[in-house]
């Protein structure tokens, strides 16, 4: 049975806490399915263990996330025309647009947290050429909400669920991995079917 607490506190602090700056970078850009709660739970082991602080975890993660969404807006306002053509409906979201118009800076706050709202509003923001000097602004005051509440839950009660976690054991990790491994294959046959419906559409 695997220890998942002295697991946790053997990482290395250096290489958790860039792990956890490039997931989160590449979540605050915008990219879904990203797992940025997984490093940091792992900090929650480094915290619990003496080799980090609170602070610090939350340091790493804003960073990534506030420098991912700048990024992300960036490439929603000088780099749309390398988006693929089948994405650009995916991304060109009315609800998106209509809520920076009406409540703007609320809008982008929330976006940091908010899971479906990530991806429209940042790509969103930068194709409407929401001014730039506000956007960092509020992104870092999103970005710093959203790590800093979700690392503080974590390293609260995180550490409370680990002998839960370490019951279950190898078993429930096997059929979790294999039921996402399920839905990834439905996931990517969808995706062939729906590409080939639109290639006939255009054809």
């Amino acid at each position: 049975m695997i220890d998942l607490r002295a697991w946790l506190a053997g990482l290395d602090p250096t290489m958790l806490h860039l792990s956890t700056f490039g997931l989160l970078f590449l979540e605050g850009m915008g990219i879904p399915g990203i797992p940025g709660v997984l490093p940091m739970m792992a900090q929650v082991g480094l915290i619990d263990a003496g080799k980090t602080t609170l602070e610090t975890t939350i340091f790493w993660g804003t960073m990534g996330n506030w420098l991912g969404s700048i990024t992300g807006y960036a490439f929603g306002r000088w780099g749309g025309r390398f988006i693929p053509q089948r994405w650009q409906s995916r991304l060109e979201s009315d609800q998106a647009r209509d809520l920076l118009r009406r409540y703007g800076a609320l809008t982008v706050v929330a976006s940091r947290t908010i899971g479906a709202l990530r991806t429209p509003v940042t790509l969103m923001a930068g194709a409407m050429r929401y001014p730039l000097v506000p956007y960092i602004i509020l992104s870092l005051i999103g970005a710093l909400i959203h790590i800093g509440l979700w690392q503080w839950v974590l390293w609260r009660f995180g550490m409370q669920v680990l002998p839960y976690l370490e019951k279950v054991g190898g078993r429930a990790l096997a059929v979790t991995g294999a039921l996402v491994a399920l839905a990834l294959l439905l996931r990517w046959r969808l995706a062939r079917r729906r590409a080939a419906q639109e290639a006939a559409q255009e054809s």
